[in-house]
């Protein structure tokens, strides 16, 4: 499905098909809305007309991707919808080779390890071994976060096209989620020459109070940013002196045996 705010140039209309697409738009509807949604809503939300919504709507029911409460009426997704998730994380070759360093990562810290995937302006995650401390942040596998004030964001931003990761920057929506969070362009593109020079990235409470996190990218065979590892620590219990000097060391090592293990090498 295409990234309404991505430029469409490249798509061909000879092979696109439109109708998939929509229905595809409405099971995004979803993604965005945490409450059961009414047809009306769905409507106004994909922009499509009332009557191709609801044969839309029909059809994913009818395939077991949508469920109907009988009594309000109003729509959720099905756990069926699970099975595409469960089958990308299965199937990924980065997860499986990069699970034996992420699970050492976590035995040599004790803390929370997680692997992320970038997808446009957000990383996703795809793997995670939470810590058996209290955790101030509670995030599940295929959760989605934005780019500029994350630090595994930040670390694969560093590691691509300087003009690709300007790009991503200018159409994001860099507002604040914390009172620490960067949102200023040129600010942000410092902190990324900082990770260029240092190896590894550093956000302090940009993306939830309490949470202080470092990240490095993973590389492939051909050089290329796939991924990013980083370790999320709570503050107080985590000074930022404290994590840069015992848990970036880690990281940084963690990402370079995960690119070792996909067949890459320094460059």
């Amino acid at each position: 499905m295409p990234d309404r705010d991505q430029d469409n140039n490249n798509i061909d209309p000879r092979l696109f098909v439109g109708s998939a697409e929509k229905a595809l738009r409405i099971l995004q509807v979803f993604q965005e809305h945490r409450q059961p949604q009414s047809l009306t809503e769905i409507t106004e939300s994909t922009g499509l007309g009332r009557s191709a919504t609801q044969r839309f709507i029909y059809t994913l029911k009818a395939l077991g991707y949508l469920r109907q409460d009988k009594f309000t009426k109003r729509y959720t997704l099905s756990p069926k919808v699970l099975d595409f998730g469960f089958t990308y994380l299965r199937n990924d070759y980065l997860v499986e080779k990069a699970f034996p360093y992420l699970l050492e990562a976590s035995k040599r810290t004790d803390e929370t390890v997680n692997l992320t995937e970038l997808d446009d302006k957000e990383v996703i995650y795809v793997s995670r071994l939470p810590s058996r401390h209290l955790i101030s942040v509670d995030i599940l596998l295929g959760q989605r976060l934005p780019v500029y004030c994350t630090a595994p964001g930040r670390a694969i931003l560093a590691g691509i096209r300087p003009d690709q990761a300007s790009d991503i920057l200018e159409r994001s929506n860099r507002q604040a989620r914390t009172k620490f969070t960067i949102t200023e362009l040129a600010e942000i593109e410092r902190k990324l020459e900082e990770v260029r020079h240092f190896g590894y990235a550093l956000s302090n409470q940009e993306s939830f109070l309490g949470d202080i996190s470092i990240a490095a990218a993973i590389r492939n065979h051909a050089g290329d940013v796939v991924a990013a590892i980083n370790i999320a620590v709570p503050h107080p219990r985590w000074s930022i002196e404290e994590a840069e000097r015992d848990l970036a060391p880690v990281v940084i090592e963690t990402a370079w045996a995960i690119t070792k293990a996909l067949g890459g090498r320094k460059i």
